[in-house]
Parts: C-alpha cells; structure tokens; sequence
C-alpha cells in the first residue's frame, strides 16, 4: 500500500542539548553541560561527537559533553529548539531549508556533515530485476522534509533516468527497510550499521558516487541564543572542527570509538570511517559547492520553488582556519 507522498525534506542528524547556557557576550564559552541527540545515532553522524567526547575537544572550551541520545531529527528537532528545549542543534540542511522559508527564525553557525555517504539506497539481494538506478519504479524515502527524499529527485536527474518513479515517505530508516524487505518499494535507505551485520541487501545507488558533495546536515541556533552566547556556539563549532582533523589524522582510534559505541567489529568500522574520509563526509565549515547542490535538490523537490537561504548563514563562529565560503548567489 502505498503512503502519501511528501513535498518537503528533513534529515538524519545529531542534535546537542544544552543543559545550561554560556557566558552572555563572552568570547570563550563558561561551563556548560550538554547531551547530543542524534538522528540516527548508530550511524557515522555520531562520529565526530564521539571523537570530541574522548579527546576532549569540547571539555577544554568549557563545554561538558553527557550522553549520545536518539533524537527524531529534522523538522521535529527544529521545533523543539525553538519551543526552548534544544537551543543548538546539528540537523539536516533540507529540514533548515524548509523551516527558514517558513519563516522559522533560524542561524546556521557551522558545517557538519557535508557528503551523503551512508545514505546509499539498496534492494534486496534476492530482487533479480533491480540492477541500476534505471530500474527503479518505487522508490522509498524516509520522511517528510528529508535528504532522502530530496536525493530521490536530484539522483534520477543527475543519472539522466526517463523512467516513472513513484516515491513513498516510509517514515523513517527501520521503516523503510520493513517496506524493502515486504516487497513494497524497489529501493530504501539502509544504514551502513544494518548493512555491516548482513548480506541480504544489494546496493544499487551509492548516493556519494553521483553527488561528491552535499550539505547534508548544518550547526544551528536561534539569532538570539547565539547572540546572547557566542562563546558556546564557538565552542561547539570549534571543538567539532578539531574532532574532525582528529578523525583524518587518527582513523583507527576514531573507528575504535565507533565499534564500541554500536556492537560492531573494529575492521568493519575502520572500513566504515576510511570511506566516509574518502568523501570528505565531516566539515565545521561552509562548502559552497556542498551547500549549492544542497540547495539545488531542494528545489527540485520543490517542483522549482526557489528557497532563499543566504541570510541564513552566519561565519562569525567559524574558527578562522575553516572555509567560509558561500554560493555565489549569496554574494
């Protein structure tokens, strides 16, 4: 049976939760304690928040890290931030799209995760008729104001596909793999953490092999919240800028992390992290060419709606080491 179908975007992602808030106009941050919730959080978004947690990246600036928790992300995340309860979030850049045009008041600080590896789309192995991109009749994203569902779009046109396409909102990763393994949809996501533990999925799409970069998920807070505490969102952007150097620098100790955190064997998670550094997966940040065909899916999506989206973007807690560039439409 099929679902109806949704016109907006939203993300996996990981979302910090502050518990207290930082010295009001500081340049560095007081002392403040945070959980981070991320989406899917036994996925290589948790990653850099691991490394920081262990190294203690976010500690020295005077930020606290407490637990990784589940989070449902996207456009949920945003309101939740917004009613008061989650003053800094890392959520999917689609979701941030769709809530700024809607005149949610919202500012992007840092870069995260800028590729969409690991958001690659499989059927099952036992499927003889789905091959390639060009087989695809039904196609499951996960939810409303989703990456996935805007790379249902941008994929097909990137890969010039002339074939009918319906796509299903399956309302999340686990419930998208249910309706792949029920025979209902050609292709879903399926996280590389589920793949890692069997053989009965066969990719058909490496999203990252079409797309080299994409602003999957952005650093946000409210105008206020960041004016109010520049030092906390310094410190935030800062101290997840220096987990990713660490990651590039240290792969093993990094898939060591991660092995640990989701029940899985060391070689595969070194497997996991190596791919994700080879598409230069993690950045604090602003890529233009990321955030353009970011920008671009969306709109396509969007049945062309053209998204304003510059005046969303705020370098001033960027460290001064990262790039700061932003599409030319913004200049």
């Amino acid at each position: 049976m099929k679902r109806n179908h949704a016109l907006a975007a939203g993300t996996t992602g990981a979302v910090l939760m502050l518990s207290a808030c930082g010295g009001e106009g500081s340049d560095a941050a007081s002392a403040t304690s945070f959980d981070i919730a991320v989406s899917n959080a036994t996925e290589p978004y948790s990653i850099p928040w691991l490394v920081g947690k262990d190294q203690g990246f976010f500690e020295k600036r005077g930020v606290t890290i407490g637990d990784i928790v589940p989070s449902k992300g996207g456009g949920t995340t945003i309101r939740n931030m917004l009613s008061g309860d989650l003053p800094i979030a890392d959520v999917g850049f689609t979701s941030v799209l769709e809530s700024g045009a809607a005149g949610m008041p919202l500012t992007v600080v840092g870069g995260a995760t800028q590729s969409v590896y690991g958001l690659d789309f499989y059927t099952l192995d036992s499927n003889k008729r789905v091959r390639t991109i060009n087989d695809i009749r039904e196609w499951a994203y996960t939810n409303p104001q989703s990456v996935t569902h805007a790379l249902s779009f941008i994929l097909p046109e990137v890969a010039r596909t002339t074939q009918k396409i319906e796509r299903t909102s399956s309302g999340g990763v686990g419930e998208g793999v249910a309706l792949l393994e029920a025979g209902d949809v050609d292709v879903a996501v399926v996280p590389p953490s589920v793949v890692a533990k069997t053989d009965k999925f066969r990719k058909v799409i490496s999203s990252a092999d079409y797309l080299k970069k994409f602003q999957q998920s952005v650093i946000i807070t409210t105008p206020e919240y960041a004016e109010r505490n520049p030092g906390t969102v310094k410190a935030v952007v800062a101290g997840y800028a220096e987990s990713v150097k660490f990651i590039r620098d240290n792969p093993d100790r990094a898939a060591k992390l991660y092995a640990d955190y989701i029940n899985i064997d060391t070689r595969t998670a070194k497997s996991l992290v190596d791919k994700a550094i080879t598409y230069d997966n993690w950045g604090a940040g602003f890529n233009a060419e990321a955030i353009e065909q970011a920008v671009k899916a969306q709109r396509i999506a969007m049945d062309g709606r053209k998204t304003k989206f510059c005046d969303l973007f705020q370098t001033t807690f960027l460290p001064k080491d990262l790039p700061s560039t932003l599409p030319a439409e913004c200049e």
